[in-house]
């Protein structure tokens, strides 16, 4: 059973890359990811009742839990290899704050990374950590 979901913008090359990173960085192998646009994103954004925009933020479902904006990103960073886990200590920093961050970065993102070659290691690369 799949335990740990990454719902990210699909037609974000930022979002990729960054789905990417985290599919070469997670330490036991257990993260998938499914684009927001996929017919399972879909559907397990409305089973899930999830009220935040997929293609606006990044969504990390744990079992039965869902977070969003900068809870999912220091969550993900729970499960990675190497110094990312330590990184958790940033929830000292209010929500708002951290999400204000995460809002600044996520709105200036597609001028970030402007090609998407990447979506197309994504695919081959991470084919079975694709959920569609």
């Amino acid at each position: 059973m799949i335990q740990k979901i990454v719902v990210f913008d699909g037609e974000c090359a930022f979002c990729n890359k960054s789905v990417l990173f985290i599919l070469k960085k997670s330490k036991h192998n257990d993260i998938y990811c499914c684009s927001a646009q996929s017919e399972y994103g879909k559907k397990l954004i409305l089973d899930k009742k999830i009220t935040s925009d997929p293609t606006q933020t990044l969504i990390y479902i744990v079992k039965e839990e869902s977070y969003d904006k900068s809870n999912a990103v220091l969550n993900i960073c729970k499960s990675l290899k190497g110094m990312y886990p330590a990184l958790i200590i940033f929830k000292i920093i209010p929500r708002k704050l951290r999400d204000s961050m995460y809002d600044f970065v996520a709105k200036r993102r597609k001028k970030i990374v402007k090609q998407n070659s990447c979506s197309f290691e994504l695919a081959t690369t991470y084919k079975d950590k694709i959920l569609e």
